[in-house]
């Protein structure tokens, strides 16, 4: 399978750990994030980056969005529930991020909130 998702969030990867640049560093973090939390249920797998789009995926004309597609070491990795993506939109809900960042909204709270401002998905 082939998941993906859409995001309000600045998850663009910079590789930039430590830079003096705090924002390509906090940057850096938010994908961090993104990755440990896919992680969090085995080996995620990606050979593009997230990609900015422009999109109304969240209702929001035109807004600045995060989109990132990978793969798992397994079939069914989050599967319950009769929900191919259960336990990932579970993992997902109310993780902190950073704000402030180079988004196009700003937030009531830095947390991810499904259908708010993260879309889970995914394609066989």
């Amino acid at each position: 399978m082939i998941y993906s998702l859409y995001t309000l969030v600045d998850i663009t990867e910079t590789k930039q750990y430590r830079s003096k640049n705090d924002l390509e560093r906090l940057q850096q973090q938010n994908f961090d994030t993104v990755l440990q939390t896919i992680g969090l249920s085995g080996n995620v797998y990606y050979v593009k980056p997230p990609s900015v789009i422009n999109a109304d995926i969240f209702g929001n004309k035109n807004a600045r969005c995060w989109f990132f597609e990978w793969t798992m070491e397994g079939e069914d990795i989050f599967f319950a529930d009769g929900d191919p993506i259960y336990r990932l939109k579970e993992n997902f809900n109310f993780v902190p991020f950073i704000a402030g960042l180079s988004e196009s909204v700003k937030f009531e709270q830095p947390i991810f909130k499904l259908g708010i401002n993260i879309i889970l998905d995914f394609r066989q």
